[in-house]
């Protein structure tokens, strides 16, 4: 199976995507470079893509779906340090990146050139056979520099696109912006459902606070914007009720939850443009998503996860295993479909595995579903600390501080709590400490308070914890 099964040939002269440069890739065109570049490529091999969010990129990805080359997308943000980790461990024959050669490639020989990108092959590579299943591989949700890798199938991919554009209805007259990270499991899939629906979208690099970004926004009118958290937060410093896009039909969220007095504001500004607001929920483990909350019921069910994609089954389970979904209590969240990866990889013999999962994820979310069937995320299993003999959820003390008008990150390790808190120099730590104590119910003798300017992000806009604990 290749990547010409989830690519829809129904349109070949219709735009499939338009590059930052503002040059429009027709789908026949887009086919054609596909078959170009996948015969530089190396079949039952490893290809570390380093790339941004442009055409060569993306042609790299679905070439080496092609012709059977697994590819690892990697943010080109990746330390020298970190990618030499990769290399390392998972020992790849190809690397396409922008960036100077660096320490880690030194043993790779530069074979071709590709606008600002150059391909390096590793002549002294020896790999085990890949499973005949993999056909990508992707780092964990949330952790860019984590060697813990993602094994996915090109029936993985291929389902998820149907089911998002299933759900989401997406037609050949929607047109998306490509702005979160390729190397992001939810970019990814933006692109992927876009092409399996015969859509088009815009790629770009520019950002939110960036005046280009609302230019390319009407420019190249965009039906479509999806975000994380951050983002939406980003959106309504930004006045985004005010805005003049009248192209924009659709507006889709995941990556995390979205607090509810922010989600309000987000909802009323989309009533009044008319347009759909779609709260999801995935990991990259399911290719990525796994619930959505049809916009119809996202005003009543705030804070809901919705209900599982199509062709997909969310139930939650007990710690003796047991589904308990409909008593109301909380557990673990299990999915079922045919979108959940292989399953992990940490070394290159992992590569050789085959299916771990059966089409079973269990999620390692805490949640509860209503009398409807709507699910609701309550936290993490590792996201929780022992303070005490008391169970605290990080989570839930993030949650608690964002309706008091506090922006905050809550980490640490049993007997340890550690918030970091946005403010000023002036801040009572103190007074802050027994607040908190106040509400969570723990002695504040367990409790450390520091103040930061701002919280620290990972490219796709996920708080980078490691940067926190490093702060410290």
């Amino acid at each position: 199976m290749s990547v010409t099964h989830f690519i829809n040939k129904n349109y070949p002269e219709r735009t499939a995507l338009i590059t930052e440069q503002g040059q429009s890739i027709s789908y026949a065109k887009l086919l054609i470079d596909i078959e170009k570049v996948s015969q530089q490529l190396i079949d039952g091999s490893i290809i570390f893509i380093l790339g941004k969010n442009d055409y060569t990129t993306l042609i790299f990805y679905l070439a080496s779906l092609e012709s059977k080359t697994v590819p690892l997308l990697l943010s080109p943000e990746l330390s020298d340090e970190q990618l030499q980790v990769f290399i390392n461990k998972y020992q790849p024959k190809l690397i396409l990146t922008n960036l100077p050669i660096e320490k880690s490639l030194d043993h790779f020989k530069q074979v071709s050139k590709h606008n600002l990108y150059s391909l390096f092959k590793n002549p002294n590579t020896l790999l085990p056979k890949l499973h005949n299943d993999l056909a990508l591989l992707m780092t964990t949700s949330g952790s860019t520099g984590s060697p813990k890798l993602v094994r996915l199938s090109m029936n993985n991919l291929i389902a998820n696109a149907a089911s998002i554009s299933e759900y989401l209805s997406i037609t050949p007259e929607d047109r998306a912006i490509a702005h979160l990270p390729i190397s992001y499991s939810y970019g990814l899939s933006i692109i992927n459902s876009h092409l399996y629906a015969g859509a088009s979208f815009y790629l770009t690099s520019s950002s939110l606070m960036e005046k280009t970004f609302w230019q390319e926004m009407k420019a190249f009118k965009i039906t479509s914007f999806s975000g994380v958290p951050f983002h939406y937060e980003t959106l309504l410093r930004l006045r985004f009720e005010n805005m003049d896009l009248d192209n924009l039909k659709t507006m889709t969220q995941a990556g995390g939850k979205l607090a509810a007095n922010k989600m309000e504001k987000v909802l009323a500004a989309c009533q009044t443009k008319n347009i759909k607001f779609w709260a999801m929920y995935g990991q990259t483990e399911a290719s990525p998503r796994i619930s959505y909350l049809p916009t119809e019921d996202t005003s009543r069910k705030i804070g809901s996860i919705g209900k599982a994609i199509p062709h997909g089954h969310l139930w939650i389970k007990n710690e003796q295993g047991k589904d308990i979904t409909s008593s109301g209590e909380t557990g673990e969240l299990v999915f079922e479909g045919e979108n959940v990866c292989l399953g992990y990889a940490q070394s290159a013999e992992d590569l050789t595995l085959g299916d771990d999962n059966n089409g079973v994820l269990n999620t390692g979310d805490i949640a509860c579903a209503d009398k409807e069937g709507y699910f609701y995320i309550k936290g993490r299993i590792k996201r929780f600390l022992k303070i005490y003999g008391n169970r605290i959820s990080l989570d839930q003390v993030e949650s608690l501080l964002s309706k008091r008008g506090y922006e905050s990150v809550a980490h640490g390790r049993d007997d340890k709590l550690t918030i970091q808190v946005v403010a000023n120099i002036e801040f009572d730590t103190n007074a802050f400490r027994r607040e908190i104590a106040n509400l969570i119910k723990v002695n504040f003798v367990a409790i450390t308070v520091k103040t930061i300017t701002e919280i620290p992000r990972l490219e796709n806009g996920k708080v980078d914890y490691k940067c926190l604990t490093s702060q410290l």
